[in-house]
């Protein structure tokens, strides 16, 4: 009887480390679903602080156990060896994925719903979490990128609004390149395009090659408007008589031979209440970004707040104390129907993945 006493009272403090490292779990889950509304990058906070709570909960539950302390000494030894080889095997392991994603949040490189090429893909972001980042892509298909691969890749971040979009042609030396211009600028501005600018870009054998380039407002249209671009290119040129061809083709026709261009056709508009491709392509980014701003605009009313609140110490009429206490019980108000509606927009989302 007193040997299974003595057994329990060896295992007493191993099994309180254990139950402390779960309460401490459970408070850490219950914390950031608490506040999950109002705060970003959830998801590497509480992945951060689970792995640093485990680690040292490990390393107490190895110096609480009743061994020999030479046998505690090897075991500790053991794990700064694995701790080690898993740090010098970073590049290809979940650890690598795990270093790169506190990197790549401590950059703030983007957020959801910017737009973004990475290596050969191009869409707007979804989610960014501790080992990954989920993004969708033109097609509306969502595709995960580990962080390790976004940490050795360069990214283009698309600016939100004056990003610049081209596209280029190649016309033959016959035609003189103030008309090529002249027209390449007429249909960067039926396209939507504002200070739009031209480049000769090469000088083939048997082609000149031209680029036209255009500041968009909002970048949210980038991919349609990229389309209708090159839609306004090919009729503009066919509208003033002028043929495209290959850059590689070679012009030997007769003088009479008549110039090949297709007929003129009346362009049918969309309805206006017509939602862009993007926002059918990108909806689930839309969504994310949406939550985004809303929680940018918490941020603002948690300053003005602070701001109201060191004024309101200073002020000594009591007709303006009140008027200071109405403005930030009215800003409380706002935030909590912002809060609110953010979290009912994620449980709305959660669901329809489900």
């Amino acid at each position: 009887m007193e040997s299974i006493i003595n057994i329990i009272k060896s295992l007493l403090e191993p099994s309180i480390v254990l139950l402390c490292l779960i309460i401490l779990l459970f408070l850490n889950n219950w914390f950031f679903k608490k506040i999950r509304s109002t705060t970003t990058n959830l998801n590497i906070a509480k992945g951060a602080i689970s792995f640093f709570l485990i680690l040292v909960a490990i390393l107490i539950f190895i110096l609480a156990l009743p061994i020999d302390k030479s046998l505690k000494g090897q075991i500790l030894g053991f794990l700064g060896i694995i701790i080690s080889a898993g740090i010098a095997l970073s590049s290809t392991t979940i650890l690598g994925n795990l270093i790169a994603g506190f990197m790549n949040n401590t950059m703030n490189r983007f957020r959801n719903g910017d737009l973004i090429n990475i290596g050969d893909f191009q869409g707007r972001v979804i989610k960014k979490s501790i080992f990954h980042t989920e993004i969708q892509l033109q097609d509306s298909n969502f595709i995960t990128i580990p962080n390790l691969y976004i940490a050795n890749n360069p990214v283009k971040l698309i600016r939100k609004s004056n990003t610049v979009i081209s596209t280029s042609v190649s016309l033959g030396y016959d035609i003189p390149h103030q008309k090529i211009e002249d027209a390449l600028r007429e249909a960067a501005l039926a396209a939507g395009l504002t200070k739009p600018y031209v480049y000769i870009t090469n000088l083939g054998d048997f082609s000149v090659t031209y680029k036209i380039h255009g500041f968009l407002e909002d970048s949210s249209k980038y991919f349609s408007t990229s389309s209708q671009l090159n839609a306004n290119v090919v009729d503009g040129l066919h509208g003033e008589k002028i043929e495209i061809v290959s850059p590689t083709f070679m012009n030997q026709r007769r003088v009479d031979e008549k110039k090949i261009i297709p007929p003129e056709i009346a362009s049918t508009s969309a309805p206006a209440e017509e939602k862009s491709p993007e926002d059918l392509i990108f909806d689930e980014a839309i969504k994310s970004e949406k939550i985004e701003i809303k929680k940018d605009y918490l941020k603002q009313i948690d300053q003005k707040q602070s701001e109201l609140k060191t004024t309101l110490k200073e002020v000594k009429n009591d007709q303006e104390k009140e008027k200071i206490r109405s403005i930030m019980a009215k800003n409380e108000n706002l935030k909590s129907n912002i809060e609110k509606n953010i979290k009912e927009q994620i449980e709305k989302d959660q669901e329809s993945v489900r």
